[in-house]
C-alpha cells in the first residue's frame, strides 16, 4: 500500500488573485481531492487567505524558509523576487508533490503525473527545446565549463515541477548560490529563478526529465501528457478544452503572456480618464491574451 503524502503546491500573492481563482477553479473542477498547498510569495495574501476553506487550500507557513528563500534571490538579482520560494517545496508536508504556476488552467486530473516517479526525481514541463534555451542560458555558458551539453540542453521550464521530498535540499541550494559569482554571469535574469532551478537540477546527481521532450530526443512517454504554452501555435478550443487532434491537453501555462504591455497600460489609463473604467482600477491582465475566452471560464466559474 502506497503511504506517501501527495499534494499539489503553487505560489500566490493578492496580486495575482484573479490569476488564482481562475487556477484554483479549474484545478478543483478536475482534481476535487488532491491536497493542495499555497506558498505565500510575500506577505500580502489577506485575500487569497478568504479563500482558503472554499477551495480547500493550505497555507504553508515557514518564515524562516522564506528567508533563506528571499535571500537567495538577493544573491542574483540583488532584490527579493517570490519566486525563490518556490525552494519551499522540497522542505514541505508532501512526500510526493508538484507545483504549478498560477498563471495556468488545469484541464484533467493531474495524479496519473505521479506515477512518473517512479522512474524520474524531477519532472518539469518541458526540456531539451531549442527554444527554451533563451530563457535558461546566455550563449557564455557553452565556454564556462560549469555545465556539460547535455545538462545545458535541459533547459527545463520550471512553471510545472513534479518531484519528492529532499530531492533537493535548501541547504544545498543556498550553498550553491553562496558560490555561485561565476554562474552569475551566464544566467538569464529575465527568467529569474529558472536558471537557478535548472542548474540545481541537473547537478544534482538525480534522474530528471520533462512531460514533454522532441521526439528526435526520445521523451518521456511521447504524447501522454500534453503540456501547453499559451503562446504557440493555436489549437481550437472545443467543450472548454484544447483540442489538437492528438492526445488530450491537461494544462495550459500562460508564462509572459498574461501581463499587460505598456500600450496596454496607457489604453488603460485612457479609459480611466473617460470614465470608462473607474480610476482606482488597475490594468491585470492583457486585452488580448491568448486563450482568454478560455481563461475567462474558469476565472467567472461558480464554485
Amino acid at each position: 500500500m502506497d503511504d506517501k503524502k501527495k499534494g499539489v503546491y503553487f505560489l500566490a500573492n493578492d496580486r495575482v488573485l484573479d490569476l488564482c481563482v481562475a487556477f484554483l477553479n479549474s484545478f478543483r473542477a478536475h482534481n476535487p481531492n488532491l491536497s493542495l498547498c499555497m506558498v505565500p510569495f510575500d506577505e500580502s495574501i489577506q485575500e487569497l487567505e478568504k479563500l482558503r476553506k472554499s477551495y480547500d487550500f493550505t497555507i504553508y507557513e515557514n518564515n524562516k524558509i522564506f528567508k533563506i528563500c528571499d535571500e537567495i534571490s538577493m544573491v542574483f538579482h540583488n532584490k527579493v523576487h517570490g519566486q525563490y520560494r518556490k525552494l519551499a517545496i522540497w522542505d514541505g508536508d508532501f512526500d510526493e508533490f508538484i507545483y504549478i504556476d498560477v498563471d495556468s488552467i488545469v484541464l484533467q486530473d493531474i495524479e496519473p503525473v505521479f506515477e512518473l516517479l517512479s522512474d524520474y526525481d524531477f519532472i518539469t514541463a518541458s526540456c531539451n527545446y531549442a527554444s527554451n534555451l533563451k530563457w535558461v542560458w546566455k550563449k557564455s555558458i557553452y565556454k564556462s565549463g560549469l555545465l556539460s551539453l547535455e545538462q545545458i540542453a535541459y533547459a527545463a521550464s520550471t512553471g510545472f515541477i513534479s518531484s519528492k521530498k529532499s530531492a533537493l535540499t535548501l541547504k544545498y541550494a543556498d550553498d550553491t548560490a553562496r558560490n555561485s559569482h561565476i554562474l552569475k554571469q551566464h544566467i538569464v535574469h529575465c527568467g529569474l529563478e529558472q536558471s537557478f532551478f535548472n542548474y540545481l537540477i541537473v547537478t544534482s546527481g538525480k534522474r530528471y526529465t520533462g512531460l514533454q521532450i522532441p521526439s528526435s530526443n526520445g521523451g518521456l512517454r511521447a504524447g501522454s501528457f500534453n503540456y501547453w504554452w499559451a503562446g504557440r501555435e493555436n489549437p481550437e478550443i472545443k467543450h472548454k478544452q484544447l483540442n489538437s487532434g492528438s492526445a488530450p491537453f491537461f494544462l495550459i501555462h500562460w508564462a509572459g503572456l498574461w501581463q499587460p504591455k505598456m500600450l496596454e497600460r496607457i489604453v488603460f489609463r485612457i479609459m480611466k480618464i473617460l470614465h470608462i473604467k473607474n480610476k482606482d482600477e488597475h490594468p491585470k491582465m492583457r486585452f488580448f491574451m491568448p486563450y482568454k475566452r478560455l481563461w475567462r471560464h474558469y476565472r467567472f466559474m461558480q464554485n
